[in-house]
């Protein structure tokens, strides 16, 4: 294919004419598409002297195409075989292009591949043409050449021409398939059985009458053809008639008309038809015809005529009523019974049940019915209706059959929510669950209600079993009855507290034994105090227990300080002496005698700090000041301050985050700080220290923190770190007493918390405590 203007090429312009004429022509002719595609295909096969021509087409909603049609491909590739149709594809760039796609070698060609059903085939050119616009394409033209050449803008240009003409026969298509399924849509309504239609001109005269309304009158089809449609017999009043007229000429102006009348069968039979003139309009919005299509309404006419007379007394009625006909729909709902399910009545009538109520009430419902026909015995069932949200609504649903006069029936049904009630019934049963449950099970001790006279109404315990007393002894007893006068004195006054709905948690002594006790008001759903409870348990044996572990702990911490002391006395003289020896004789030792006396002199030292440390630990519990409030901010503040010189020296950066005010020491709290960020300082490893302190709540209490990035600790170490004089450390490494943490972990114990260390080595450590949130903020 060449490039020159030859008179080969003229033929070539002139050949390529003629086929798009011969293609227009039997576009015009045929109406099978699929052949005007097939010769379509052969032709550009043919002209462009290439192998393969396909016509692809890709559904709306579809990423592949279809080989719909083509020419040099197997039969039975031919609507089965599917291509990509994506960006990068040689169909899909096609398809989204403006201009025709040309690909003159595929091996070369990067911006577009070759379809895989090609592969065998042995294309490696093609050129490409968009069938449909391209906001909304059909599918491609695509021929392909085995050997490599060149397409010219003639060659392309009758791609094209030839696309467009096959976009022109698919619209065709579209319109010819559109107008057959129009008329179809339109025979079948038409022809409906259940619907009277007529066609009118727009000056009323009538077109056509479907054989529906046909067997409304006595006359033939052509009786009534071409005659004004308010003439006709259906109209058998002069009112009616001058209706009629006036609606055709209102729906000739291009208006929507409904209408409804009462009328008259030639045998004198009334009936009643209810429906709308409708305009039907060109392009030009000019009115060209009129349909009059309405039905008989005389049944549902005659029920609403029955059920008016029962109106005035169902919507004054405090319960909901409803009317289900026989094929389950409702002809009837009051406001009652639509508020209690969230509609308004008119959406209710003509739907099934079926929409407010699940099938196996209406089975219930129609089990009942079978014995209820024949008379009008009501029955009641329970079930749950649905809401317009979805939601379930608990009734009592009271229901009879009321035959017509034509032998067809109804169901009446009054309906009453009774939501409060089940809700009442469950509360009711759920709450002597819970207390039988805690009454019966109650672990270690009783439970008891009483009244406002101060009888046990019900008790119930395994303190019971303990003590060998029946509850049948206790039940219907007064506290007066039942207990020494000294001690009802002592705890009347914490049973008679519930009924002005206070809470009580108090101690007495009864028969040698210690008992906790905690009274509590009993409510109803009005939340009125109805009783009283009170809960029991015996905590002798804890409370001795305590006892014991308190004077054993006090002993200790007596025999720790005073061990501590008394220590500090001899030390004192060994290092006094140490010290004489040293300063008046240190010039006669020689160098090891100088190193002895030096090593004596600090393991001295190292000894007094170790008491020291010791008597500090000792004083947490017995010396500590009371618990007031604290502001956790400022507290670090001063301890940064006395930090300050070493924060210098270090190069230390350290950063503090929004800490809370606590109930606690504040002195203890401000020695758990300092010694926390001396470590962090004192660890750091070989930069400078980089330390972050914060707070975070967590449910009833704080957990603060400091975070630094210094050498870490090894997992198996994170427990001694807390052990008293434990140090994981040489001296000649890090200086301390060990005492720090061991020091501070006693003092977030003695603030009712728990102290731990999150770390790796080398990768810094965390060291987190927890405080009690104080009920201030």
């Amino acid at each position: 294919m060449g490039s020159s203007s030859t008179d080969a090429d003229h033929r070539a312009r002139l050949r390529r004419q003629e086929v798009v004429a011969d293609l227009s022509q039997q576009a015009l002719e045929t109406g099978d598409l699929d052949t005007v595609l097939e010769d379509a295909a052969a032709a550009v096969a043919a002209t462009l002297d290439v192998e393969y021509c396909a016509v692809f087409e890709r559904p709306v909603d579809g990423t592949d195409a279809v080989l719909r049609q083509g020419a040099g491909w197997p039969p039975d590739r031919l609507g089965s075989t599917t291509v990509a149709a994506d960006r990068d594809s040689q169909i899909g760039t096609a398809i989204r292009a403006v201009d025709p796609v040309v690909v003159d070698d595929f091996d070369g060609e990067s911006r577009a591949t070759l379809p895989d059903p090609l592969g065998d085939r042995d294309a490696v050119s093609a050129a490409a043409a968009r069938i449909g616009p391209v906001d909304e394409p059909w599918g491609v033209l695509s021929a392909y050449a085995i050997d490599q050449c060149v397409y010219t803008d003639d060659d392309v240009d009758f791609l094209e021409r030839v696309a467009a003409l096959l976009e022109s026969a698919i619209e065709t298509e579209r319109a010819r398939r559109e107008l057959e399924r129009t008329e179809r849509r339109f025979e079948a309504i038409f022809e409906d059985p259940n619907v009277l239609l007529g066609l009118l001109e727009p000056d009323g005269t009538v077109v056509d009458i479907n054989g529906t309304a046909m067997e409304y009158i006595d006359a033939d089809l052509d009786d009534v053809t071409g005659e004004p449609f308010w003439e006709t017999p259906w109209w058998d009043e002069d009112d009616v008639r001058d209706a009629v007229r006036q609606w055709t000429e209102r729906a000739a102006a291009g208006e929507y008309v409904t209408f409804q009348a009462a009328l008259t069968r030639p045998d004198g039979q009334q009936y009643a038809l209810e429906g709308v003139f409708r305009p039907v309009t060109d392009e030009a919005g000019e009115v060209t015809s009129v349909i009059v299509s309405d039905r008989d309404v005389t049944e549902q006419v005659e029920r609403e005529n029955r059920l008016e007379r029962y109106e005035t007394i169902v919507e004054v009625v405090n319960d909901g009523v409803y009317v289900v006909d026989g094929q389950g729909q409702f002809t009837m709902a009051n406001e009652t019974y639509a508020e209690m399910l969230g509609y308004e009545p008119a959406d209710l009538v003509g739907e099934h049940v079926s929409r407010v109520v699940d099938d196996d009430v209406i089975d219930r419902v129609r089990e009942l019915e079978a014995t209820a026909t024949e008379d009008t015995d009501w029955s009641t069932v329970e079930a749950q209706l649905r809401t317009a949200d979805g939601d379930l609504v608990p009734v009592e649903a009271t229901f009879a059959i009321l035959p017509d006069d034509d032998s067809a029936w109804h169901r009446v049904g009054i309906t009453r929510d009774i939501s409060e009630r089940k809700a009442r019934e469950r509360e009711l049963e759920e709450s002597e669950r819970r207390y039988r449950t805690l009454v019966e099970n109650f672990p270690d001790g009783a439970v008891g209600l009483y009244d406002e006279d101060l009888e046990y109404l019900v008790v119930g315990g395994e303190a019971f079993d303990d003590l060998g007393v029946s509850e049948e002894e206790v039940t219907g007893v007064t506290l007066d009855e039942r207990y020494p006068d000294d001690l009802v004195a002592e705890i009347e006054p914490h049973f008679r507290a519930v009924f002005d709905g206070e809470s009580n948690t108090f101690e007495y002594q009864v028969r040698g034994r210690d008992v906790w006790a905690h009274t509590v008001p009993v409510r109803n759903e009005d939340d009125e105090i109805v009783a009283g409870m009170v809960m029991v348990q015996d905590v002798t044996e804890r409370r001795e227990y305590e006892r014991k572990l308190e004077e054993s702990n006090e002993r200790l911490e007596r025999f720790a300080y005073a061990a501590s002391h008394d220590l500090q006395e001899p030390l004192r003289m060994v290092t006094s002496y140490l010290t004489l020896l040293e300063s008046r004789y240190g010039d006669a030792f020689d160098e090891d005698g100088r190193e002895f006396l030096a090593f004596a002199v600090d393991g001295a030292e190292r000894m007094r700090e170790m008491i020291d440390g010791h008597l500090e630990y000792s004083r947490v519990e017995t010396e500590g000041d009371p618990f007031e409030p604290t502001d956790l901010g400022d507290l670090v503040d001063d301890v940064l301050a006395d930090l300050q010189f070493r924060i210098e020296e270090t190069d230390a950066e350290i950063t503090v985050g929004e800490l809370p005010r606590v109930e606690g020491d504040s002195s203890q709290l401000r020695q758990v700080f300092q010694n926390l960020l001396s470590n962090a300082i004192t660890y750091s490893g070989d930069g400078p220290p980089r330390v972050h302190v914060d707070a975070e709540r967590r449910d009833q209490e704080w957990v603060l923190s400091v975070a630094d990035e210094g050498i870490g600790i090894d997992p198996a170490d994170q427990e001694r770190v807390f052990t008293i004089f434990n140090r994981l450390h040489s001296r000649e490494e890090y200086e301390g007493t060990g005492i720090g943490l061991a020091l501070s972990e006693r003092i977030v114990e003695r603030h009712g918390g728990e102290i731990w260390v999150d770390a790796d080595p080398g990768e810094g450590a965390t060291f987190s405590f927890t405080l009690p949130a104080s009920h201030t903020q």
